[in-house]
């Protein structure tokens, strides 16, 4: 792992923290949430002699400045705009969680700025993957607190402000354990918690992509991405697998790798079987 140097780039009029580490050709990793911040300098430090490796924080998350508008079309502006600031005429895309679903936006709309596109745990793209998450969420909670997160849902529709933000806190530790093939493991495993949780920004951007999702163009749009691409997940992950497994057909060409004993961040759980599966990916499709 080589050391990576930091610093605050203006892109798209608003200052970002961001990470640069390694050398040869770009590529930039884009962390989940929405609202969290950069955790993928793990992954970054396992292809950076490989790759010159970017990395940030999106809009109005962890150390970037918190300046909207919150949408899609602006969290895709920041990207290109950092893109066009380390002058890149393309690079590779990897996304995690929300951050797949960027990337997958980006690819589909930037097609000339993307080489390569990694879609790692994502959540695919027909709406009915939010009910089947639910569940599966559901289904590894003890009934206590199972029945403490219905109760924190019905609290979250009517709330606001400073409580809606105690609520959602609660609620996503609540769940925390439903993210990993073993939550025995979780207090050896690592926190998203070095910085505040951006609700705002996660409830925006979340409403517009559910909207994006049932208009129902995305299929047909991802069938035209041209470029290799691996969708990476875990076998664990209570996002349905079958959503995924959707996204790589859709797209031309690209292949499947399902990590098994891990959860929604394969690295945390299997960073040998992921490095690999990365990497593999990278050389064979140089």
């Amino acid at each position: 792992m080589s050391p990576a140097v930091e610093r605050r780039v203006v892109a798209n009029g608003v200052s970002l923290w961001t990470a640069t580490q390694g050398g040869g050709p770009p590529v930039v990793l884009c962390h989940g949430g929405p609202g969290l911040y950069d955790y993928l300098d793990p992954v970054a430090g396992t292809i950076d002699d490989l790759a010159t490796v970017h990395r940030y924080d999106q809009r109005g998350c962890g150390r970037s400045e918190d300046r909207g508008p919150y949408d899609v079309t602006t969290s895709l502006g920041d990207l290109d705009a950092l893109r066009a600031h380390w002058g890149h005429e393309a690079w590779t895309v990897i996304g995690h969680s929300w951050g797949a679903t960027l990337a997958l936006l980006y690819a589909i709309q930037r097609p000339q700025r993307v080489r390569r596109l990694v879609y790692m745990s994502g959540t695919g793209v027909d709406p009915s993957w939010h009910a089947d998450y639910r569940r599966n969420r559901e289904a590894r909670l003890s009934p206590t607190r199972r029945s403490r997160l219905r109760e924190l849902e019905r609290q979250r529709a009517a709330a606001s402000g400073a409580e809606l933000d105690r609520i959602n806190g609660e609620r996503a530790a609540l769940l925390e354990a439903t993210e990993y093939y073993d939550p025995a493991r979780l207090d050896e495993l690592p926190r998203y918690d070095r910085f505040p949780v951006n609700y705002r920004l996660n409830t925006a951007l979340n409403a517009e992509m559910n909207r994006i999702e049932e208009s129902g163009e995305l299929p047909e749009q991802i069938s035209h991405i041209a470029v290799p691409a691996l969708v990476l997940d875990g076998e664990a992950d209570p996002r349905p697998r079958w959503a995924r497994e959707q996204v790589a057909r859709l797209i031309p060409g690209s292949r499947h790798v399902t990590i098994e004993r891990s959860g929604h961040d394969p690295w945390v759980e299997q960073p040998e079987a992921t490095t690999t599966a990365i990497r593999e990916f990278l050389v064979d499709t140089a």
